[in-house]
């Protein structure tokens, strides 16, 4: 098992501060540290399916959820974040949920697009796991979970998942097709999902 960050930027308050993060953090994300940290996925939203906008989001892989939970404090990434101002507040720079779950290693090629979900509150349990059981077929590969601890963000997650597609189309266009209506109608969600869910949904391509 994985531990994995799936993030969601709303919002970049200072470009030049957060690029500064960017930066200095990449580095820190090839898979070549004590955490196994990897920068899977990161990209702009091409399209925010369900949810708040957001304008970017990120797939980040750790050797286990320990090291997905503590990478966050480590020295070098820590001081990644300072350049943001207070690692206690970013909310200055940059608006964003970064959340950390367990799972199965996903498999990334080129050209796939994919769904970084995060769901905030289940609001009708059995609704929303037919709807999930039924809309499985539709992805290529999945990491999905409860989420076990949260780094940043106002709004709490209760779940999150990394949904692959073969290309961008189908992760742009997929949600409204005759066939995913068919899952949705699983979870008596077709006119609409908020009775059974309330979650944001961004669809981004692998470079």
């Amino acid at each position: 098992m994985k531990g994995y960050w799936i993030n969601h930027v709303l919002e970049i308050r200072d470009e030049q501060r957060f690029a500064e993060y960017v930066a200095a953090s990449k580095p820190l994300l090839q898979g070549n540290n004590a955490y196994g940290a990897e920068l899977k996925l990161f990209g702009p939203v091409s399209e925010t399916i369900q949810g708040d906008p957001a304008q970017f989001a990120a797939l980040v892989e750790f050797d286990s959820i320990g090291a997905a939970i503590d990478f966050w404090e480590d020295k070098e990434y820590a001081a990644a974040r300072a350049l943001m101002g207070s690692t206690e507040d970013e909310t200055p720079v940059v608006d964003r949920r970064v959340c950390c779950i367990e799972a199965e290693p996903i498999q990334i090629r080129p050209g796939q697009s994919f769904w970084l979900n995060h769901v905030h509150e289940i609001l009708n349990e059995n609704a929303f796991f037919n709807y999930a059981d039924a809309s499985m077929k539709h992805f290529t590969c999945t990491a999905f979970g409860p989420v076990l601890h949260q780094h940043a963000g106002q709004q709490p997650i209760q779940m999150a998942a990394a949904l692959g597609f073969a290309n961008a189309d189908q992760a742009d266009t997929i949600y409204r097709t005759q066939e995913y209506q068919q899952a949705l109608a699983a979870g008596g969600m077709t006119d609409g999902e908020s009775h059974v869910v309330q979650r944001t949904i961004c669809a981004i391509e692998a470079g």
